[in-house]
């Protein structure tokens, strides 16, 4: 009797393997008829690839495009060919990435006026992440595309982070001085003083609760000063800078909510990353609000801010789903093996880390034995077609994701997410082997 019930188990076990194995091939099959192989010369602006998708993204207003690192030059490469497409193709007109609101408006003065050095934009932003080449590459071409265009048809650049307020603070008080410098002195003088972020020490200061609602107090009384003399204002500066004013002190306001999140303060009940992501899809909204009902926007943030349903955390593409709906579409990166640039925290420096081969039975991995090097996938189209592409793209698995920060001997089994692919993404783009970015020196 064992050696039968030995015997039915041995088959049982067999016909459920040959019947995962039927089902990946499927899977296979369909990637490799059915997902648009991209062109891996990502300076092409033969787009001949991407107007495979232009149905799939048609009647979005925002298509968002993550990152499954932070420093990887394929992933940034092909995020600007994919906007240059939206520019061109589309008529999307606005750009927006994960980093401060108020410093990407010296990118945008470039882009729109030609004022100032496109080295020295970027690198006020601060992070390492987009002090690269293919940033800068894709922020000269914004400027060459308005060369001579009307502003209704001119692209723009867009920050929808809320950290490092230092931008907000400057830009705020100039403005403040030149409406009445003394009344700023006897007032507001004490906004200078603040430093809710330190970037040097990458971390947020630790305020009392006193010195917290101290900061409140003054934003209040800033906003209302601000509202009180609009009239003024109009005379000196442009409705735009009136309106990024009055944005900033919200800025300041977010950047304060999510330090006292950060040091886990208790007056704060939400964690760092909700606070953040949600002040981020706040941002987005008011940009495109600001913008007029007919602007469209491609973001550019991490995998992790863009997903739809958010891991752990309420993410910023969870709350624009939920105000969008089908107008929202989130294109996740995945990968399998190459390099990309991150922070070493053992040597506090940027540093090219290579990695091998993802995983067995992960995605990436499984991607890979395509045979397709990039692509993209609709996966909400593929879990439509067959109980087969259902069933892999809803179950949990495998994927690599890695953050600003990587430490190679103890942060790659750590840099694995156990999530259903659809539950995440609309669509996903694969890399199967990867480039570092290349940085420029910091300005």
């Amino acid at each position: 009797m064992k050696y039968l019930n030995s015997v039915f188990a041995l088959a049982l076990y067999l016909v459920s393997f040959n019947c995962c194995a039927q089902s990946d091939n499927s899977v296979k099959e369909y990637i490799q008829q059915n997902a648009v192989a991209l062109d891996t010369n990502y300076n092409s602006d033969d787009f001949k690839d991407l107007l495979k998708i232009k149905q799939t993204l048609q009647g979005r207003r925002i298509i968002a495009l993550g990152e499954a690192t932070h420093g990887t030059h394929d992933f940034q490469a092909i995020k600007f060919r994919v906007f240059r497409f939206l520019v061109t193709n589309m008529g999307y007109k606005l750009f927006g990435i994960e980093a401060n609101f108020a410093a990407c408006r010296v990118v945008n003065n470039y882009i729109l006026n030609g004022q100032g050095d496109a080295k020295q934009a970027i690198s006020g932003l601060r992070f390492w992440t987009w002090r690269t080449t293919d940033v800068l590459q894709m922020v000269e071409w914004m400027r060459q595309y308005n060369a001579g265009k009307p502003m209704d048809q001119k692209v723009q650049f867009f920050g929808f982070d809320m950290q490092l307020e230092r931008y907000s603070i400057m830009q705020l008080a100039d403005k403040l001085k030149k409406l009445d410098s003394v009344y700023f002195k006897d007032h507001f003088a004490l906004v200078l003083t603040m430093e809710i972020y330190d970037d040097d020490k990458n971390v947020f200061t630790k305020y009392s609760k006193n010195e917290i609602d101290s900061i409140k107090t003054l934003l209040v009384n800033i906003g209302n000063y601000v509202n009180a003399n609009k009239t003024t204002l109009a005379k000196l500066y442009s409705t735009d800078e009136i309106a990024f004013t009055e944005r900033d002190i919200v800025l300041l306001e977010q950047c304060l909510e999510e330090g006292m999140a950060a040091n886990n303060d208790k007056v704060s009940t939400v964690s760092q990353n909700e606070v953040r992501d949600k002040y981020m899809a706040e941002n987005v909204q008011w940009i495109l609000d600001y913008e007029g009902p007919g602007s469209k926007m491609m973001l550019w943030a991490h995998n992790r801010h863009i997903d739809k349903h958010g891991g752990g955390f309420s993410s910023l593409g969870a709350y624009l789903k939920t105000a969008y709906n089908d107008q929202y579409y989130a294109i996740g990166f995945d990968f399998n093996k190459g390099s990309f640039n991150a922070f070493d925290p053992k040597s506090a420096t940027v540093k090219v880390c290579t990695v091998s081969n993802s995983r067995e039975g992960s995605s990436g991995d499984f991607f890979s034995r395509t045979g397709v090097p990039v692509f993209f996938i609709d996966i909400e189209k593929a879990v439509k077609t067959n109980s087969d592409l259902e069933k892999f793209f809803t179950k949990n698995i495998y994927h690599r994701e890695v953050g600003g920060g990587y430490d190679p001997s103890t942060d790659e089994n750590k840099s694995y997410f156990n999530e259903p692919l659809y539950k995440l993404y609309n669509g996903l783009i694969f890399v199967d082997k990867t480039a570092a970015t290349t940085l420029f020196k910091k300005q």
